[in-house]
């Protein structure tokens, strides 16, 4: 990878985090500071990541081809 590259996944990764910490600070507002909702609020966002880069990936070989 060049330098470019590295710089380009740098700007991405720091805006991801920049979201994710405002879209955490309103789900906390929203329920609180209770585990059990936490618990679930991270494991549906990490399950929708996921699908995000599953769909992404797939479409992207779509276009591709």
């Amino acid at each position: 990878m060049n330098s470019d590259t590295v710089l380009k996944h740098l700007a991405w990764i720091t805006c991801v985090m920049v979201v994710l910490q405002v879209i955490f600070y309103f789900v906390f507002q929203v329920i609180g500071y209770n585990s059990f909702l936490l618990s679930v609020t991270l494991i549906a966002s990490v399950l929708v990541a996921l699908t995000v880069l599953f769909v992404w990936r797939i479409l992207k070989k779509a276009v591709r081809d």
